[in-house]
């Protein structure tokens, strides 16, 4: 079951924006905070193997808040690829 929608444009600059997007479907504002805290933590490896020149927006579906945390990791990696913005090589 996917946790993330992936959004992303290409920009002009050579530099790669990251946001998170979570709706009050998620949850409270604590279980939003929490979500938005799992998905950074989760990046935070990965952001070396993105493609630069691009804005990336990854928007959370609900069950981000009970998956394992290594599966947010294995989805990411594998939206990233599906785009066309995951480089083999950091």
């Amino acid at each position: 079951m996917p946790l993330f929608t992936l959004v992303y444009a290409k920009s002009r600059s050579e530099t790669v924006r990251v946001g998170f997007s979570v709706s009050k479907r998620v949850g409270n504002a604590v279980q939003r905070n929490r979500a938005k805290r799992r998905m950074r933590a989760a990046l935070s490896p990965l952001i070396d193997r993105v493609a630069g020149g691009c804005n990336v927006i990854f928007v959370a579906k609900p069950e981000v808040l009970d998956a394992p945390f290594p599966e947010l990791g294995r989805q990411m990696e594998t939206l990233l690829q599906r785009a066309g913005l995951w480089r083999d090589e950091p």
